[in-house]
């Protein structure tokens, strides 16, 4: 048997060559593991070449953290990042944007106030700056969706800037909301959605999760 994880990611997204690469080279069953299956997962799900299972409650049985969405003008999205930053120093938070550019202007702003890390797929020691962070009590990461998966920061609180811009898929914008509550040891957290209006990715976002935690119930 053979295990796919985040087949909806890169470089699997959209590559039909790798992805009939793996179908090929892979003997027996192919299991794939994601909580974002893109189209062509689902496709195939339809046409019953693959079995769906789904399952909604994590390992610690707790409920997956709900984004709260605000609105507003960017200055006020601004100050409301800084209380939120305030109102969570007991835990590491980690800050989404949608472009290295706005990671970068992200980072300087809040450097004026406190101490903060940045990483993107330009940042060279990205390791490193990821393990730095980590051994942080309470640090401060602002990043791109390049940690939107496969990284676990126990007791993390979330905050995406904004969140309504097309940059951000409703796929995305879940998998950025999963960096929360992920350990048995702090299986809650907070994720705010910072946000000048509500796109339909942001809408479908919460609405999935709420209905993922309903299921789970």
């Amino acid at each position: 048997m053979t295990y796919a994880d985040e087949p909806d990611a890169f470089p699997f997204y959209g590559n039909d060559v790798l992805h009939g690469i793996a179908e090929t080279s892979c003997k027996g069953h192919t299991v794939y593991l994601t909580a974002t299956p893109d189209e062509t997962l689902c496709q195939k799900v339809e046409r019953h070449e693959l079995v769906q299972l789904n399952l909604f409650r994590r390992p610690h049985g707790h409920p997956i953290p709900v984004p709260r969405i605000v609105l507003g003008v960017r200055l006020f999205l601004l100050a409301h990042l800084l209380m939120w930053i305030h109102a969570h120093q007991d835990h590491p938070r980690m800050i989404f944007a949608p472009s290295i550019r706005t990671a970068v202007l992200l980072k300087r702003f809040l450097s004026l106030f406190m101490e903060c890390f940045l990483c993107s797929s330009h940042t060279e020691n990205r390791d490193q700056v990821i393990a730095e962070f980590r051994s942080r009590k309470a640090g401060i990461i602002v990043a791109t969706t390049v940690l939107e998966r496969g990284v676990t920061v126990p007791g993390a609180d979330i905050c995406v800037w904004n969140a309504d811009s097309s940059v951000f898929s409703e796929a995305s914008l879940i998998q950025m909301a999963g960096r929360a509550g992920r350990s048995f040891e702090y299986p809650d957290g907070d994720v705010l959605f910072l946000c000048m209006s509500k796109s339909s990715p942001v809408k479908a976002c919460r609405k999935n999760i709420e209905e993922a935690n309903a299921c789970a119930v």
